[in-house]
């Protein structure tokens, strides 16, 4: 569980440890404590020291790393966030069960300040009681307890913990809610906090309905995960950005303001049949390639100029965008055909030609007009040589003289881009 010594995660894991210790030794469950030292306060080496030794007062491996934040980032909360979840990335399994202290107090706080930004359904119902996350559970507990029953109970049973200075800094807008305007509001409305988690739950039940609309207006995925443009042009205009909305989230792409969504429908959706449109924000995109739409979560690079040498068939390595690795494509290479040989990983330069098994030779530029690839992963698309004789392209083609004879001599590779869904 994330545990950051605060009142939240000290009394979640109070209530864990009192748990396991009830249950038979043969039947408790690994338990691990996860604290992440954010490195924003001179005092957070004394914290982290506390929370060692709290875990090791309570026998619970206690797991510490270090991160870096960019302080001069606009949203320093954000940043620490995304920190913190890469390390919990890191150590959890996805067999595994996050737990995170979250409270009540916590998801009114996020309420507000998703509708103070503009926020839909999905963003208005906050934090669930259980969600999933890169592969793993993550389950708040706490999310129907008041941070007065937490301090209550802390102070019941004689806990201690940190109190991060910083949570008196009023110029922070989460600060700001907790301390100025939610105690004003709640001398007016003793059940706030009741009342807007309730609307959180709402607005999350309209979200996850909305998604339901979504995946069928979707009609199911492509394996190379774009949106076809007839799926969109039947739609209200409503549909058609809550599509777009699911669809962006499915591939993992920040979702855009409203103002350029509107764009990505009229500029993107609606553009004349030869064009290829662009649209931007941040360092997503989505482009347009013969009726289909593709999402992509980061910028093109330039293509690789020099080959790069695969020490070995089975050599993992690093592409200019993405990562070149000897499993997952349902496409097989003759391991055998390319043992002994110099292999190495080439980009088009122009003029290649690939023999096929049963057709004649023909260039690459055709066999990608053919295959329908957009013309931005062409120059990115990485092309297998051995001795200097092209062998394929992973999730493409394999040329002739490369194909596998058995089952035992099979080898695949695959291409995993960043950002836009996988071949």
């Amino acid at each position: 569980m994330g545990f950051s010594g605060g009142l939240d995660s000290t009394v979640l894991l109070h209530l864990v440890y009192r748990w396991w210790c009830q249950l038979p030794p043969h039947r408790r469950p690994p338990l691990q404590a996860i604290h992440v030292n954010h490195q924003l306060h001179a005092e957070a080496p004394g914290w982290r020291n506390q929370c060692v030794a709290l875990c090791q007062q309570w026998s619970i491996p206690c797991v510490t790393r270090d991160v870096t934040v960019d302080r001069a980032a606009s949203s320093l909360e954000q940043q620490a966030r995304r920190a913190r979840y890469q390390v919990f990335h890191e150590l959890v399994q996805p067999s595994e069960v996050l737990l995170l202290a979250h409270h009540r107090d916590d998801q009114v706080e996020t309420l507000l300040q998703r509708l103070a930004r503009g926020s839909g359904p999905l963003g208005l119902g906050a934090m669930t009681a259980h969600s999933r996350r890169h592969g793993f559970h993550i389950v708040r507990p706490l999310l129907d307890w008041d941070r007065l029953e937490l301090e209550t109970y802390a102070r019941e049973h004689h806990l201690h913990w940190v109190e991060d200075p910083s949570n008196q800094d009023e110029s922070l807008e989460r600060n700001f809610i907790r301390r100025r305007l939610l105690p004003l509001w709640r001398s007016r409305r003793a059940e706030l906090n009741q009342t807007l988690a309730r609307s959180a739950r709402l607005c999350n039940e309209s979200a996850l309905l909305l998604d339901d609309l979504a995946a069928l207006d979707l009609g199911g995925a492509r394996p190379d995960g774009g949106l076809p443009l007839v799926r969109l042009q039947t739609l209200s205009t409503a549909r058609q950005h809550n599509l777009l909305r699911f669809w962006l989230r499915e591939l993992g792409i920040p979702l855009p303001s409203a103002v350029v969504l509107q764009r990505i429908a009229s500029e993107v959706a609606s553009a004349t049949t030869d064009a290829q449109p662009l649209v931007t924000w941040g360092q997503a995109s989505v482009r347009r390639f013969q009726g289909v739409l593709y999402g992509l979560g980061q910028p093109l690079p330039e293509a690789g100029s020099d080959p790069i040498v695969l020490p070995t068939v089975d050599t993992t390595v690093t592409l200019p965008w993405g990562q070149w690795r000897a499993t997952g494509s349902p496409l097989p290479f003759s391991r055998q055909a390319l043992s002994g040989k110099t292999l190495s990983i080439q980009f088009r330069a122009g003029g290649e030609r690939l023999k096929l098994p049963g057709r004649p030779g023909k260039s690459l530029k055709d066999l990608f007009q053919e295959a329908a690839v957009p013309p931005w992963l062409r120059g990115l698309w990485p092309i297998l040589y051995a001795d200097g004789r092209i062998a394929g392209l992973p999730g493409l083609w394999v040329c002739e003289d490369y194909t596998p004879v058995s089952e035992a001599d099979r080898v695949c590779f695959h291409w995993q881009r960043p950002g836009c869904a996988q071949d």
